[in-house]
């Protein structure tokens, strides 16, 4: 039999869905357990689950609804056969991403002088295909395409992606499954609703008993230390924690006896904390020491960073025991803002020139002290 890989996914069964942060909290998180069983695959801690989502059936009927195309009409499918345009459209294409070389192919069949206009402008283009989706185009006067057939409409369209989540579990805590911890994208773009597809997929559709195709993407640059008695810093904002709830998990499960340091954030603390129970329990047992930023709980700003600023020294401290320091979330700020917290505390409390403290850095990350999983 075929081993199940991202080619060959497999039909995990769901054992539930819950949110972890409060009702009202902008930064809506949900945690989700997947079952393994009978699947074959393994993972190790630190790799992520790459899940295939299924598009919203309302978007879907929208779009389907604008193109004036018959739901029911068959179309190819993408990886062979056929299906009914509204399952295909659910189940394997992707509707909500435009890309230059789709908007090429639509206008082949619109004839749009905007789109033309666009197509010719890279500045234009870039910003007419941010907050847009294939509904936006069937539903703009000034860019509608009349195809001949539904099979000519999904000729021009991509796969439906996998998503890649890093693994909030450890095998050896929680065998034979797997969890994830998934923040809901929702946003508004041009007077519509939106939502992301994969997250809002496993927060507003999948429930207990339904089968979700995964796969599990190895990542062996985020990896625990062999020794279970090295200190380790985790630094993971919002829905960075997922990687660290299974570090911890595994660290319980090898009883290692080096000291854990997570450094989390989010908004608010009454809407905003994530795994408060199982956070609680590590640091009143002595096994965690925990840092949080509470963003918005006050006046001023404050982010995991600042944490790290006023932790300086006994960060410092931690590194030369030979801690190993990890961060996982937003690789566009955050990523950023804390290895320039840490190449400066590595220069204030190391006494090292800015060249000297890159350079220390440099050699943490040979020494895989120093590991991102950022996005």
């Amino acid at each position: 039999m075929e081993a199940y890989s991202m080619k060959n996914p497999f039909p995990a069964t769901v054992l539930g869905v819950r949110h972890i942060t409060k009702p009202g909290s902008a930064k809506e998180t949900i945690h989700i357990d997947y079952s393994l069983e009978g699947s074959g695959m393994s993972y190790t801690t630190g790799d992520a689950l790459g899940v295939i989502p299924c598009n919203d059936p309302a978007l879907v009927d929208a779009l389907i609804a604008a193109l004036e195309l018959d739901p029911a009409a068959e179309v190819p499918m993408p990886d062979g056969g056929s299906a009914p345009l509204r399952e295909a459209l659910i189940s394997a294409y992707d509707i909500t991403t435009l890309k230059k070389g789709l908007l090429t192919k639509w206008n082949a069949v619109a004839g749009s002088e905007k789109l033309a206009a666009v197509l010719a402008d890279k500045d234009a283009l870039k910003d007419f295909i941010w907050g847009r989706d294939l509904l936006d185009l069937a539903s703009c006067p000034e860019c509608k395409a009349h195809f001949a057939d539904a099979a000519s409409f999904v000729a021009i369209l991509g796969k439906l992606s996998p998503r890649l989540y890093s693994i909030a579990s450890s095998p050896d805590a929680v065998p034979g499954q797997v969890s994830l911890c998934v923040g809901a994208v929702r946003y508004t773009s041009y007077d519509r609703p939106r939502n992301g597809v994969c997250s809002t997929f496993m927060a507003d559709r999948v429930k207990a008993g339904d089968k979700v195709k995964v796969f599990v993407h190895s990542n062996k640059n985020f990896r625990l230390p062999e020794d279970g008695a090295t200190p380790v810093i985790m630094v993971g904002p919002g829905t960075g924690i997922a990687p660290f709830r299974a570090f911890w998990q595994q660290r319980l499960a090898d009883h290692a006896t080096g000291p854990m340091w997570l450094f989390f954030g989010n908004p608010y603390k009454a809407t905003d904390g994530c795994y408060e129970d199982e956070l609680e329990e590590l640091v009143n047992s002595g096994k965690l020491k925990l840092s949080v930023a509470w963003s918005r709980d006050q006046a001023q700003k404050v982010y995991v960073q600042h944490l790290m600023e006023q932790a300086g020294e006994e960060i410092w401290q931690w590194l030369e025991k030979g801690a190993a320091f990890y961060m996982c979330g937003d690789a566009n700020r955050m990523a950023k803002d804390v290895e320039n917290e840490l190449l400066s505390i590595i220069a204030q409390y190391g006494k090292r020139s800015p060249e000297e403290a890159a350079a220390y850095l440099a050699d943490m990350k040979a020494a895989k002290r120093y590991q991102k999983d950022v996005y």
